[in-house]
């Protein structure tokens, strides 16, 4: 790989976090550690990013890059897409969704959501690893694997490693697909005076109105989720709903951002109450196998 090969992997876009910029094109932002209210700026190029995130290493210590470029070229056929949906929204146009389209953001979507996924799994402890390698290997390849944990455990931690960054690039499998077809979108449009913000995990769960909601923020004023209804759907917000929205995000993060400092320093009082992502991948795996 070429040393210019980048080194800093982020797992928000920074397509998308410069819908959020100020108007000196930075993000006000806070993350936990630092003091409830203090509310520090910076560029897109700074925010939601780590060393080698996505990076595999081989047996020599030779680092691979391929992901990232891999979502560096999904990003880049996502980000015209994003504009130009942008523009129409804004416009009160409904935009009309060809089916190219649609699958193009069903796959961006998945694999969005991997990468939290993937940033949050850093933090599973080599333990945690050995039940998710328990969990999808056969019996051969488990006993295969103990006896190199039990020969090398430095190594064993590697390749676990490297599987778990290499699947963040696995195609969505067809069936997924098909029940993202299904469904349909909703566009979700903040009122004046209020705004979207960015976390850690870039989809949320929020309840409005005694219903729930997933939804993903592309811009201060828009977020899109999925809905039952076929079809494209227009729903606007009140300021409570943003609010809602907001804390919700916020809850699942390690580090939000968005346009108002304001608005950021008051988010920061929101408690830390982030997923279990071992839990909830393993209760995944068992709900798709039955």
């Amino acid at each position: 790989m070429s040393r210019n090969a980048p080194h800093r992997h982020h797992y928000v876009p920074q397509m998308v976090q410069r819908n959020f910029a100020n108007k000196s094109g930075g993000l006000f932002f806070w993350r936990r550690g630092m003091p409830v209210g203090q509310v520090r700026v910076s560029k897109p190029s700074n925010l939601f990013v780590e060393d080698h995130l996505y990076t595999l290493v081989d047996e020599n210590g030779v680092r691979d890059h391929s992901i990232e470029f891999w979502f560096g070229r999904l990003e880049r056929l996502v980000a015209p897409f994003i504009q130009e949906f942008l523009t129409k929204v804004r416009a009160g146009v409904t935009p009309i969704m060809h089916r190219t389209h649609l699958d193009l953001w069903h796959t961006y979507v998945y694999h969005a959501q991997k990468r939290t996924v993937a940033w949050h799994q850093r933090f599973l402890t080599p333990e945690d690893l050995l039940i998710v390698v328990k969990e999808i290997a056969t019996e051969q390849q488990w006993h295969e694997h103990l006896q190199r944990w039990e020969k090398d455990p430095k190594d064993a931690l590697r390749e676990m490693n490297n599987a778990r960054i290499a699947s963040q690039i696995t195609p969505m499998p067809d069936e997924m697909l098909e029940e993202f077809r299904s469904m349909g979108l909703a566009i979700y449009v903040a009122p004046a005076k209020t705004s979207f913000i960015l976390g850690d995990d870039m989809r949320g769960d929020a309840l409005l109105s005694a219903r729930w909601v997933q939804f993903m923020p592309i811009a201060p004023d828009i977020a899109v989720g999925y809905c039952d209804a076929p079809g494209v759907h227009m729903e606007p917000l009140t300021a409570m709903d943003v609010r809602r929205m907001n804390e919700a995000m916020t809850k699942q993060s390690y580090l939000i951002a968005g346009r108002s400092e304001a608005q950021i320093a008051s988010l920061s009082r929101t408690p830390y109450s982030p997923p279990d992502i071992l839990e909830g991948w393993l209760g995944h795996r068992r709900l798709s196998a039955q």
